[in-house]
């Protein structure tokens, strides 16, 4: 049986970068692959509310979501898993960044021209030809 996920990611701008971090080496999916904050929605929260809680748990930063960039369905751990994504632009609002080294091992706030340089997961890579790239201002 396959189980559904809902998760929300945030591609957090501040002063024209934005967040990108790297997946720990001992992370079970995808090791050391550039990915955005964020993760699954828990029984009775909104995407937003996770996502801001997601952001916290795994960055210690606080942000304000401006709206939807884009969705789509994440099919890469069928048939155990499928995982509706969603990804939302956001503003930094505050904090320093901090990482779990178990989750996160490195970050960097990137231009467009260094996201597409990172080994980074699907959603991530070839940024520049993806909806994110079109809506980002």
């Amino acid at each position: 049986m396959t189980l559904f996920y809902g998760a929300a990611h945030a591609l957090i701008e501040r002063d024209g970068r934005f967040l990108v971090t790297r997946r720990s080496a001992v992370d079970d999916y995808m090791p050391l692959k550039w990915d955005l904050p964020g993760g699954t929605v828990d029984p009775g929260e909104t995407l937003e509310d996770a996502l801001v809680r997601e952001v916290f748990e795994e960055t210690k930063i606080k942000v304000d979501i401006e709206r939807l960039l884009y969705a789509y369905t994440n099919l890469a751990t069928l048939p155990e898993r499928q995982t509706f994504q969603t990804v939302f632009l956001c503003r930094y609002v505050g904090g320093d960044v901090q990482l779990d080294p178990d989750d996160h091992d490195q970050f960097v706030w990137a231009t467009k021209d260094d996201i597409d340089g990172l080994d980074a997961m699907g959603f991530l890579a070839g940024f520049r030809g993806t909806p994110m790239y079109r809506t980002v201002k």
